[in-house]
């Protein structure tokens, strides 16, 4: 007798990407541009970084940015973040930055958008390149 499997699996019943903690680990690479507003001001930045998500909810990274022609080079920065089942996580800096995450269930990359402070308008992707 030949079954097919799809007729066993009930509907809204198929294997769904689970994530936890550890699927962010290793260095992830991230460029990113935006805006942040200020009043009626709105002042452009681009940025660069190596984040390390240590499996553990611990972010260690080193970024250089430029805003509105305002330089800072290589700048030590720490936050942690949490990831839920459904593959969406959180992430808080130490400046008190947050974003939401996106994550790839395999945690080879995610995406993301800040969420808080409300005055900066910057969303990314970034992309692991070591376990």
């Amino acid at each position: 007798m030949n079954r097919n499997v799809e007729d066993e699996v009930p509907a809204g019943a198929a294997a769904r990407p689970r994530c936890s903690q550890t699927t962010l680990r290793g260095t992830y690479l991230v460029a990113f541009d935006g805006v942040d507003i200020s009043g009626n001001a709105q002042v452009p930045f681009a940025a660069a970084e190596l984040e390390v998500y240590d499996g553990n909810g611990n972010i260690e990274g080193l970024g250089s940015y430029n805003s509105n022609g305002t330089i800072t080079s290589k700048e030590p920065f720490s936050g942690t973040y949490t990831v839920n089942a459904d593959c969406t996580g959180t992430a808080t800096y130490a400046g008190g930055e947050k974003y939401d995450l996106f994550i790839a269930p395999d945690g080879s990359m995610f995406t993301w958008v800040q969420t808080d402070p409300p005055d900066g308008v910057v969303s990314g992707v970034e992309q692991r390149v070591a376990r």
